[in-house]
């Protein structure tokens, strides 16, 4: 499955999971994912088997979730996504923090690749590198 391929629902919460996992200790557990993305433990665990069958995910039963390499890539992926549509409403246009994140998380599903691309060059030339932003999108 190529990037873009998924649901909004599954790249949130892969999102979330490679988000969780850059700033622990590389595995979450479910209960995390839960509570990061607001979801009942039963809809993780739902979503949860569903990306493991699907080979973004790896998890024993009950155990800790870790992204496979395709679910790191497409995590980053959406990562990136979501600090450039993050940093330009706070950095650009002066939004608050709080509903900066809230919509970017709407707008990385949306935008395509190619715009994608060129908001990124036009933030880098305007504000900086990405790389410079906050990584993590939990606020």
């Amino acid at each position: 499955m190529a990037i873009g391929d998924l649901t909004p629902s599954y790249e949130d919460y892969i999102e979330a999971i490679y988000d969780l996992a850059l700033h622990g200790s590389g595995s979450v557990r479910s209960t995390d994912v839960a509570d990061a993305l607001g979801f009942s433990k039963a809809s993780v665990a739902r979503a949860t088997k569903n990306l493991r069958e699907m080979g973004y995910i790896k998890q024993e039963r009950y155990g800790e979730i870790t992204l496979t390499q395709v679910g790191k890539e497409y995590g980053e992926h959406i990562l990136t996504r979501h600090r450039v549509l993050r940093a330009f409403l706070i950095d650009a246009l002066g939004v608050d923090e709080e509903a900066a994140n809230r919509e970017a998380c709407m707008m990385e599903h949306a935008v395509s690749e190619d715009t994608m691309n060129r908001w990124i060059a036009w933030y880098e030339e305007n504000f900086g590198p990405v790389s410079e932003t906050p990584t993590s999108t939990r606020l």
